[in-house]
Protein backbone atom coordinates (compact mmCIF):
# COMPACT_ATOMS: atom_id res chain seq x y z
CA UNK A 1 0.00 0.00 0.00
CA UNK A 2 1.05 3.26 -1.44
CA UNK A 3 0.21 6.08 0.24
CA UNK A 4 0.49 9.55 -1.32
CA UNK A 5 -0.07 13.36 0.25
CA UNK A 6 -3.41 14.47 -1.12
CA UNK A 7 -4.95 18.34 -1.34
CA UNK A 8 -8.34 18.49 0.64
CA UNK A 9 -9.21 20.78 -2.18
CA UNK A 10 -8.60 17.81 -4.73
CA UNK A 11 -10.82 15.28 -2.64
CA UNK A 12 -12.66 13.36 -5.43
CA UNK A 13 -15.47 10.72 -5.02
CA UNK A 14 -13.82 7.67 -5.58
CA UNK A 15 -10.40 7.51 -4.08
CA UNK A 16 -9.65 5.48 -1.37
CA UNK A 17 -8.19 7.83 1.58
CA UNK A 18 -6.43 7.84 4.70
CA UNK A 19 -7.42 10.73 7.57
CA UNK A 20 -4.11 11.01 9.27
CA UNK A 21 -5.86 12.78 12.66
CA UNK A 22 -6.67 11.17 15.64
CA UNK A 23 -9.75 8.86 15.33
CA UNK A 24 -11.65 11.33 17.45
CA UNK A 25 -11.28 14.75 15.73
CA UNK A 26 -13.79 13.29 12.54
CA UNK A 27 -17.19 11.62 12.89
CA UNK A 28 -16.21 8.68 10.29
CA UNK A 29 -16.24 5.28 11.36
CA UNK A 30 -12.57 4.52 9.99
CA UNK A 31 -9.80 6.30 9.38
CA UNK A 32 -9.60 4.92 5.82
CA UNK A 33 -11.84 4.19 3.13
CA UNK A 34 -13.14 5.25 0.03
CA UNK A 35 -15.00 8.68 -0.54
CA UNK A 36 -18.55 6.98 -2.23
CA UNK A 37 -20.09 10.54 -2.06
CA UNK A 38 -19.97 14.55 -2.49
CA UNK A 39 -21.16 14.85 1.32
CA UNK A 40 -18.28 13.25 2.53
CA UNK A 41 -16.18 15.45 1.00
CA UNK A 42 -18.26 18.30 2.61
CA UNK A 43 -18.02 17.05 5.93
CA UNK A 44 -13.88 16.63 5.45
CA UNK A 45 -13.68 20.13 4.89
CA UNK A 46 -15.90 20.91 7.73
CA UNK A 47 -14.23 19.63 10.19
CA UNK A 48 -10.77 20.82 8.48
CA UNK A 49 -9.32 17.59 7.89
CA UNK A 50 -6.14 18.76 6.27
CA UNK A 51 -3.67 15.64 6.86
CA UNK A 52 -4.31 13.33 3.85
CA UNK A 53 -3.60 10.69 2.19
CA UNK A 54 -4.64 8.32 -0.99
CA UNK A 55 -3.74 5.12 -2.41
CA UNK A 56 -3.68 4.68 -6.07
CA UNK A 57 -3.87 0.77 -6.24
CA UNK A 58 -7.37 0.98 -4.18
CA UNK A 59 -9.18 4.02 -5.63
CA UNK A 60 -10.86 4.23 -9.08
CA UNK A 61 -8.75 3.72 -11.77
CA UNK A 62 -10.37 7.36 -13.64
CA UNK A 63 -10.61 9.12 -11.00
CA UNK A 64 -6.67 8.56 -10.09
CA UNK A 65 -5.95 9.12 -14.23
CA UNK A 66 -7.67 12.52 -13.88
CA UNK A 67 -5.43 13.58 -10.85
CA UNK A 68 -2.08 12.48 -12.18
CA UNK A 69 -2.68 12.92 -15.84
CA UNK A 70 -4.92 15.49 -16.77
CA UNK A 71 -5.57 16.57 -20.21
CA UNK A 72 -6.50 19.76 -18.22
CA UNK A 73 -5.92 21.70 -15.36
CA UNK A 74 -6.81 19.89 -12.20
CA UNK A 75 -9.67 22.20 -10.09
CA UNK A 76 -10.37 21.42 -6.79
CA UNK A 77 -13.95 19.70 -6.33
CA UNK A 78 -16.67 22.28 -5.64
CA UNK A 79 -19.20 21.86 -3.03
CA UNK A 80 -22.53 23.83 -3.51
CA UNK A 81 -24.73 25.22 -0.74
CA UNK A 82 -27.54 21.73 -1.15
CA UNK A 83 -24.36 19.51 -0.82
CA UNK A 84 -23.58 21.11 2.38
CA UNK A 85 -27.26 20.82 3.41
CA UNK A 86 -27.68 16.95 2.86
CA UNK A 87 -23.92 16.66 4.55
CA UNK A 88 -25.31 18.15 7.91
CA UNK A 89 -27.96 15.07 8.20
CA UNK A 90 -25.62 12.66 6.72
CA UNK A 91 -23.26 13.46 9.56
CA UNK A 92 -25.54 13.00 11.88
CA UNK A 93 -26.25 9.59 10.57
CA UNK A 94 -22.38 8.69 10.36
CA UNK A 95 -22.13 9.80 13.69
CA UNK A 96 -25.05 7.51 14.87
CA UNK A 97 -23.19 4.31 13.34
CA UNK A 98 -19.99 5.40 14.77
CA UNK A 99 -21.58 5.08 18.53
CA UNK A 100 -23.21 2.36 17.39
CA UNK A 101 -20.10 0.53 16.72
CA UNK A 102 -17.93 2.09 19.54
CA UNK A 103 -20.74 0.13 21.48
CA UNK A 104 -20.62 -2.79 20.06
CA UNK A 105 -16.83 -2.86 20.15
CA UNK A 106 -17.21 -2.01 24.10
CA UNK A 107 -19.69 -5.24 23.91
CA UNK A 108 -17.07 -7.71 22.33
CA UNK A 109 -14.18 -6.08 24.89
CA UNK A 110 -16.20 -7.15 27.31
CA UNK A 111 -17.05 -10.62 26.08
CA UNK A 112 -13.52 -11.32 25.37
CA UNK A 113 -12.94 -10.32 28.74
CA UNK A 114 -16.07 -12.72 30.23
CA UNK A 115 -14.84 -15.28 27.84
CA UNK A 116 -11.06 -15.27 28.84
CA UNK A 117 -12.42 -15.94 32.77
CA UNK A 118 -14.80 -18.22 31.91
CA UNK A 119 -12.32 -20.36 30.34
CA UNK A 120 -9.34 -19.86 33.10
CA UNK A 121 -11.99 -21.02 35.84
CA UNK A 122 -12.99 -24.30 33.34
CA UNK A 123 -9.46 -25.00 32.19
CA UNK A 124 -9.26 -25.30 36.68
CA UNK A 125 -12.14 -27.60 37.12
CA UNK A 126 -10.77 -29.71 34.06
CA UNK A 127 -7.38 -29.97 36.10
CA UNK A 128 -8.63 -31.01 39.40
CA UNK A 129 -11.07 -33.40 37.30
CA UNK A 130 -8.09 -34.97 35.36
CA UNK A 131 -6.32 -34.97 39.26
CA UNK A 132 -9.28 -36.78 40.37
CA UNK A 133 -8.72 -39.48 37.84
CA UNK A 134 -5.43 -40.05 37.98
CA UNK A 135 -6.51 -40.34 41.77
CA UNK A 136 -9.27 -43.02 41.13
CA UNK A 137 -11.49 -40.83 42.90
CA UNK A 138 -15.42 -42.64 42.79
CA UNK A 139 -16.86 -39.35 42.04
CA UNK A 140 -14.66 -38.24 39.08
CA UNK A 141 -17.47 -39.02 36.45
CA UNK A 142 -19.69 -36.59 38.16
CA UNK A 143 -17.10 -33.61 38.36
CA UNK A 144 -16.75 -33.74 34.65
CA UNK A 145 -20.73 -34.06 33.97
CA UNK A 146 -21.12 -31.10 35.55
CA UNK A 147 -18.46 -29.02 33.69
CA UNK A 148 -20.56 -31.03 30.03
CA UNK A 149 -23.67 -30.21 31.26
CA UNK A 150 -22.45 -26.40 31.25
CA UNK A 151 -20.93 -27.08 27.62
CA UNK A 152 -24.92 -29.16 27.17
CA UNK A 153 -26.55 -25.69 27.75
CA UNK A 154 -25.02 -23.66 25.19
CA UNK A 155 -24.74 -26.04 22.71
CA UNK A 156 -29.34 -26.58 23.24
CA UNK A 157 -29.30 -23.12 22.19
CA UNK A 158 -29.99 -21.54 18.46
CA UNK A 159 -27.02 -20.26 17.17
CA UNK A 160 -23.67 -21.55 18.89
CA UNK A 161 -20.88 -19.31 18.17
CA UNK A 162 -17.63 -20.37 18.28
CA UNK A 163 -15.22 -17.31 20.39
CA UNK A 164 -11.19 -17.54 20.32
CA UNK A 165 -9.69 -17.38 23.70
CA UNK A 166 -6.53 -16.16 24.02
CA UNK A 167 -5.09 -18.17 27.18
CA UNK A 168 -2.03 -17.29 29.59
CA UNK A 169 1.00 -17.83 27.58
CA UNK A 170 2.97 -19.93 30.58
CA UNK A 171 0.70 -22.46 31.38
CA UNK A 172 2.04 -25.31 33.80
CA UNK A 173 2.75 -28.27 31.42
CA UNK A 174 -0.49 -30.23 33.68
CA UNK A 175 -2.97 -26.63 33.01
CA UNK A 176 -1.83 -27.60 29.09
CA UNK A 177 -2.87 -30.73 29.33
CA UNK A 178 -6.47 -29.54 30.53
CA UNK A 179 -6.71 -26.40 27.86
CA UNK A 180 -5.77 -28.90 25.21
CA UNK A 181 -8.65 -30.85 26.81
CA UNK A 182 -11.48 -28.34 27.41
CA UNK A 183 -10.57 -27.37 23.60
CA UNK A 184 -11.17 -30.76 22.24
CA UNK A 185 -14.47 -31.61 24.00
CA UNK A 186 -15.85 -28.27 23.08
CA UNK A 187 -15.29 -28.65 19.14
CA UNK A 188 -16.24 -32.34 19.75
CA UNK A 189 -20.04 -31.55 21.48
CA UNK A 190 -20.26 -28.91 18.87
CA UNK A 191 -19.46 -31.07 15.68
CA UNK A 192 -21.48 -33.99 17.06
CA UNK A 193 -24.60 -31.07 16.76
CA UNK A 194 -23.67 -30.62 13.03
CA UNK A 195 -23.56 -34.65 12.66
CA UNK A 196 -27.03 -34.79 14.65
CA UNK A 197 -25.38 -37.21 17.36
CA UNK A 198 -28.29 -38.66 19.60
CA UNK A 199 -27.92 -37.16 23.21
CA UNK A 200 -26.15 -40.19 24.32
CA UNK A 201 -23.16 -40.08 21.58
CA UNK A 202 -22.94 -36.44 21.92
CA UNK A 203 -22.21 -36.84 25.63
CA UNK A 204 -19.70 -39.80 24.55
CA UNK A 205 -18.33 -37.83 22.17
CA UNK A 206 -17.63 -34.76 25.22
CA UNK A 207 -16.31 -36.98 27.45
CA UNK A 208 -14.52 -38.51 25.41
CA UNK A 209 -12.39 -35.30 24.60
CA UNK A 210 -12.71 -34.32 27.82
CA UNK A 211 -10.40 -37.54 28.87
CA UNK A 212 -8.49 -38.01 25.69
CA UNK A 213 -5.04 -37.12 27.09
CA UNK A 214 -5.37 -38.28 30.68
CA UNK A 215 -3.23 -40.87 29.91
CA UNK A 216 -0.28 -38.11 29.49
CA UNK A 217 -0.27 -37.62 32.84
CA UNK A 218 1.81 -41.22 33.15
CA UNK A 219 4.18 -40.38 30.40
CA UNK A 220 7.11 -38.88 31.49
CA UNK A 221 7.21 -34.99 31.82
CA UNK A 222 10.69 -35.11 30.37
CA UNK A 223 8.84 -36.65 27.00
CA UNK A 224 5.97 -34.74 26.98
CA UNK A 225 7.61 -31.48 26.50
CA UNK A 226 10.03 -32.63 23.71
CA UNK A 227 8.90 -31.95 20.05
CA UNK A 228 8.49 -34.76 17.59
CA UNK A 229 11.51 -34.73 16.18
CA UNK A 230 13.52 -34.72 19.24
CA UNK A 231 12.35 -37.61 20.32
CA UNK A 232 14.05 -41.01 20.43
CA UNK A 233 12.39 -44.10 19.03
CA UNK A 234 12.04 -45.13 22.74
CA UNK A 235 10.58 -42.18 23.73
CA UNK A 236 8.57 -41.62 20.73
CA UNK A 237 7.17 -45.44 21.57
CA UNK A 238 6.47 -44.20 25.30
CA UNK A 239 4.53 -41.15 24.15
CA UNK A 240 2.49 -43.28 21.72
CA UNK A 241 1.32 -45.37 24.45
CA UNK A 242 -0.48 -42.52 26.16
CA UNK A 243 -4.13 -43.72 24.66
CA UNK A 244 -3.47 -46.83 26.18
CA UNK A 245 -2.32 -45.82 29.46
CA UNK A 246 -5.47 -43.60 29.49
CA UNK A 247 -7.63 -46.78 28.97
CA UNK A 248 -6.54 -48.21 31.93
CA UNK A 249 -6.87 -45.36 34.24
CA UNK A 250 -10.58 -45.10 33.00
CA UNK A 251 -11.21 -48.58 33.35
CA UNK A 252 -10.02 -48.25 37.31
CA UNK A 253 -12.67 -45.74 37.42
CA UNK A 254 -16.78 -46.68 38.01
CA UNK A 255 -19.41 -45.51 36.30
CA UNK A 256 -17.29 -44.94 32.98
CA UNK A 257 -19.17 -46.04 29.86
CA UNK A 258 -17.21 -48.44 27.47
CA UNK A 259 -17.83 -45.84 24.80
CA UNK A 260 -16.24 -43.20 26.22
CA UNK A 261 -12.90 -45.33 26.94
CA UNK A 262 -13.14 -46.57 23.05
CA UNK A 263 -12.91 -42.74 22.47
CA UNK A 264 -9.90 -42.38 24.37
CA UNK A 265 -8.30 -45.73 23.13
CA UNK A 266 -8.43 -45.57 19.85
CA UNK A 267 -9.21 -41.32 19.15
CA UNK A 268 -4.88 -41.59 17.20
CA UNK A 269 -5.86 -45.34 15.31
CA UNK A 270 -6.10 -44.52 11.40
CA UNK A 271 -8.22 -46.46 8.79
CA UNK A 272 -5.57 -48.05 7.42
CA UNK A 273 -3.70 -49.25 10.09
CA UNK A 274 -0.99 -47.09 10.37
CA UNK A 275 -1.96 -45.26 13.96
CA UNK A 276 -1.42 -46.60 17.16
CA UNK A 277 -1.53 -47.82 19.76
CA UNK A 278 -3.30 -50.84 18.09
CA UNK A 279 -3.22 -50.50 14.82
CA UNK A 280 -6.87 -51.29 14.44
CA UNK A 281 -8.12 -50.70 10.57
CA UNK A 282 -11.40 -50.07 9.29
CA UNK A 283 -14.51 -50.87 11.36
CA UNK A 284 -12.57 -51.91 14.17
CA UNK A 285 -12.14 -48.07 15.30
CA UNK A 286 -15.54 -46.33 16.60
CA UNK A 287 -16.73 -43.21 14.35
CA UNK A 288 -17.01 -41.47 17.51
CA UNK A 289 -12.95 -42.15 18.72
CA UNK A 290 -12.25 -40.82 14.94
CA UNK A 291 -14.04 -37.63 15.02
CA UNK A 292 -12.20 -37.10 18.22
CA UNK A 293 -9.10 -38.02 16.51
CA UNK A 294 -9.65 -35.55 13.76
CA UNK A 295 -10.39 -32.55 16.29
CA UNK A 296 -6.99 -33.76 18.18
CA UNK A 297 -4.89 -33.58 15.39
CA UNK A 298 -6.56 -29.81 14.71
CA UNK A 299 -6.32 -28.88 18.18
CA UNK A 300 -2.70 -29.91 18.10
CA UNK A 301 -1.57 -27.56 15.37
CA UNK A 302 -3.79 -24.40 15.81
CA UNK A 303 -3.49 -23.96 19.82
CA UNK A 304 0.24 -23.50 20.35
CA UNK A 305 2.15 -20.81 18.31
CA UNK A 306 5.21 -22.28 19.92
CA UNK A 307 5.01 -25.33 17.99
CA UNK A 308 7.50 -26.36 15.26
CA UNK A 309 4.32 -28.03 13.69
CA UNK A 310 2.13 -24.56 14.33
CA UNK A 311 -0.17 -23.76 11.32
CA UNK A 312 -2.94 -21.41 10.80
CA UNK A 313 -6.47 -22.72 11.42
CA UNK A 314 -7.03 -22.74 7.00
CA UNK A 315 -4.29 -24.08 6.98
CA UNK A 316 -5.15 -26.94 9.62
CA UNK A 317 -8.33 -27.47 7.49
CA UNK A 318 -6.64 -28.16 4.10
CA UNK A 319 -4.03 -30.12 6.39
CA UNK A 320 -6.80 -32.35 7.83
CA UNK A 321 -8.73 -32.69 4.16
CA UNK A 322 -5.82 -33.20 2.49
CA UNK A 323 -3.68 -35.46 4.71
CA UNK A 324 -5.57 -37.00 7.17
CA UNK A 325 -9.37 -37.41 5.19
CA UNK A 326 -8.65 -41.12 4.37
CA UNK A 327 -7.18 -41.96 7.44
CA UNK A 328 -9.66 -40.66 9.81
CA UNK A 329 -12.96 -40.87 7.34
CA UNK A 330 -14.62 -38.46 5.17
CA UNK A 331 -17.58 -38.84 7.28
CA UNK A 332 -16.21 -37.26 10.53
CA UNK A 333 -13.25 -35.03 8.21
CA UNK A 334 -16.22 -33.23 6.66
CA UNK A 335 -18.73 -32.24 9.03
CA UNK A 336 -15.87 -31.05 11.36
CA UNK A 337 -14.67 -28.37 8.70
CA UNK A 338 -17.99 -27.21 7.66
CA UNK A 339 -18.68 -26.77 11.94
CA UNK A 340 -15.46 -24.36 12.00
CA UNK A 341 -16.22 -22.83 8.97
CA UNK A 342 -14.21 -21.33 6.74
CA UNK A 343 -12.12 -18.90 8.56
CA UNK A 344 -11.95 -20.15 12.05
CA UNK A 345 -11.62 -18.18 15.18
CA UNK A 346 -7.72 -17.93 15.56
CA UNK A 347 -7.57 -17.18 11.16
CA UNK A 348 -5.46 -14.31 10.54
CA UNK A 349 -6.80 -12.49 7.38
CA UNK A 350 -6.59 -10.14 4.79
CA UNK A 351 -9.54 -7.75 4.20
CA UNK A 352 -10.31 -6.12 0.89
CA UNK A 353 -8.83 -2.10 1.79
CA UNK A 354 -5.86 -4.21 2.42
CA UNK A 355 -5.70 -4.33 5.97
CA UNK A 356 -5.08 -7.39 8.78
CA UNK A 357 -7.45 -8.72 10.61
CA UNK A 358 -7.79 -11.92 13.35
CA UNK A 359 -11.00 -14.07 13.15
CA UNK A 360 -11.98 -13.84 16.95
CA UNK A 361 -15.94 -15.23 16.24
CA UNK A 362 -17.72 -17.47 14.01
CA UNK A 363 -20.84 -16.03 12.60
CA UNK A 364 -23.21 -18.96 11.66
CA UNK A 365 -25.63 -17.17 10.08
CA UNK A 366 -22.96 -15.43 6.94
CA UNK A 367 -20.08 -18.25 7.17
CA UNK A 368 -17.91 -15.45 5.17
CA UNK A 369 -18.25 -13.02 7.50
CA UNK A 370 -17.03 -13.51 11.31
CA UNK A 371 -16.72 -11.04 13.50
CA UNK A 372 -12.49 -10.01 13.34
CA UNK A 373 -9.88 -7.81 15.78
CA UNK A 374 -8.86 -5.24 12.81
CA UNK A 375 -4.87 -4.00 12.52
CA UNK A 376 -4.53 -0.55 11.48
CA UNK A 377 -0.73 0.36 11.00
CA UNK A 378 -1.34 4.14 11.68
CA UNK A 379 -4.61 3.97 13.46
CA UNK A 380 -5.05 6.89 15.85
CA UNK A 381 -6.64 5.57 18.59
CA UNK A 382 -4.96 2.70 21.20
CA UNK A 383 -6.76 -0.36 20.98
CA UNK A 384 -7.79 -2.77 17.52
CA UNK A 385 -11.06 -2.27 15.96
CA UNK A 386 -13.38 -5.03 16.01
CA UNK A 387 -15.92 -5.36 13.29
CA UNK A 388 -18.73 -7.42 13.19
CA UNK A 389 -18.53 -8.31 9.01
CA UNK A 390 -22.09 -9.02 8.76
CA UNK A 391 -23.15 -5.62 9.42
CA UNK A 392 -20.23 -3.93 8.03
CA UNK A 393 -20.70 -4.54 4.89
CA UNK A 394 -18.02 -2.74 3.20
CA UNK A 395 -14.88 -4.65 4.06
CA UNK A 396 -14.86 -8.47 3.53
CA UNK A 397 -11.93 -10.83 3.40
CA UNK A 398 -9.92 -11.70 0.86
CA UNK A 399 -7.92 -14.44 2.04
CA UNK A 400 -6.55 -16.03 5.12
CA UNK A 401 -2.69 -15.53 5.54
CA UNK A 402 0.07 -17.43 7.13
CA UNK A 403 1.19 -16.00 10.28
CA UNK A 404 4.77 -16.77 9.30
CA UNK A 405 4.65 -13.96 6.79
CA UNK A 406 3.08 -11.12 8.73
CA UNK A 407 5.43 -8.74 10.75
CA UNK A 408 5.68 -9.30 14.38
CA UNK A 409 4.09 -6.46 15.62
CA UNK A 410 0.63 -7.25 13.96
CA UNK A 411 0.68 -10.70 15.58
CA UNK A 412 1.86 -9.34 19.08
CA UNK A 413 -0.95 -6.39 18.45
CA UNK A 414 -3.83 -8.84 17.81
CA UNK A 415 -2.72 -12.03 18.81
CA UNK A 416 -0.15 -11.30 22.35
CA UNK A 417 -0.67 -14.87 23.89
CA UNK A 418 1.06 -18.06 22.56
CA UNK A 419 -1.66 -20.56 23.59
CA UNK A 420 -5.25 -20.36 22.12
CA UNK A 421 -8.29 -21.62 23.15
CA UNK A 422 -12.16 -21.83 22.32
CA UNK A 423 -15.37 -21.39 24.07
CA UNK A 424 -18.94 -22.32 23.28
CA UNK A 425 -20.93 -18.80 23.27
CA UNK A 426 -24.56 -18.06 22.52
CA UNK A 427 -25.09 -15.22 20.48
Amino acid sequence: MAWLPLDPALLRVGLYIKIDHSWMEHPFVRNVFTVSSPTEIAIIRKHRLTKLFYDPTLSHADVVESLTQPSAPVRAFEVDAETEKDAEADEQSILKEKQRQLQTALEHRKAIDDNSRTYAKATTEVSVVMAMANAGQPTTMQAAAKILETMGKVTAQEPVLLSLVCAESRAEPGQELAMQAMNVSALAKLTAKTLGLSPEETEHVGMGGLFHNIGMNRVPLAVRLKSEEDLSPTEAKLLRMYPQLGKEILEGMPGVAPEIIEIVHQHREYLDGTGYPKKLINGDITKTARLVGTIVEYNLRVSDRRSARYLSPSQALTYLYTKLRNKYGPDVIDPFIATVTVFPPGSFVELSDGSFGLVIKTNSQERLRPVIMLYERNASHDQAAIIDLARERSLSIEKSLDPKTLPERVKAALLPTQLNGYLMTEK
